[in-house]
């Protein structure tokens, strides 16, 4: 009641343009969305079942993805939740899977406060009600990450080992904000599929083109 009573004193703002938006995304903006189509799943690392990724890196998608990691507006994660469970197939979220996000380094934890693809994890399973698991862990012997590495590391993972839980589940969707070139991807499925698990795909938010 005390928040309904803000929003009528000091109605939320578009998190792109800064215009009065109930759900933080105005209508000028949400026409903007760099939607892929025909939307279909992309060819993302060798091991992944299948990828889903409705969204280029770009535009009003690229600032929403950057407001949630570099200005904590973590509750943009259940705006961007409820934009892919609207944009996916039910495919996307097969009935038998788990969730499982690809996990922030240790550093970029302790930087933020939080893990971002994390809390796109919760609210997606959440709204598709699948079981979240947290079986991957990730570890960089780059301080920086990934940001900042050529085409070529990126690629090959450099700087990056992810480990699972002895036991993973058996069939995984992996969860995370942008696709850049799969490597990050192919490494959690590589880890899970050496813990057990049989079939891991993956949803991201958006890719780079």
């Amino acid at each position: 009641m005390l928040r309904a009573a803000l929003n009528l004193l000091v109605p939320p703002l578009c998190w792109v343009c800064r215009e009065a938006a109930a759900d933080r995304l105005c209508e000028s903006c949400r026409s903007q969305m760099p939607w892929i189509e025909p939307l279909a799943p992309r060819r993302s690392g060798s091991l992944l079942q299948h990828h889903w990724s409705p969204l280029e890196f770009a535009g009003p998608a690229r600032v929403l993805v950057h407001a949630l990691k570099f200005q904590s507006a973590t509750a943009l994660a259940g705006l961007m939740a409820r934009q892919l469970v609207d944009a996916l197939p039910p495919r996307a979220f097969p009935p038998d899977g788990a969730l499982v996000p690809v996990p922030a380094s240790p550093l970029r934890l302790r930087q933020r406060g939080f893990d971002h693809a994390d809390l796109l994890a919760v609210e997606l399973s959440r709204l598709v009600m699948l079981p979240l698991k947290r079986p991957l862990r990730r570890e960089s012997s780059i301080a920086r990450g990934q940001r900042g590495l050529g085409r070529s590391d990126r690629l090959s993972g450099r700087g990056l080992r992810v480990t699972a839980a002895r036991k993973a589940p058996v069939r995984v969707i992996l969860i995370d904000d942008v696709c850049t070139t799969g490597a990050t991807l192919d490494l959690c499925a590589e880890a899970l599929l050496g813990a057990e698990s049989k079939l891991v795909s993956a949803v991201t938010y958006c890719s780079v083109p």
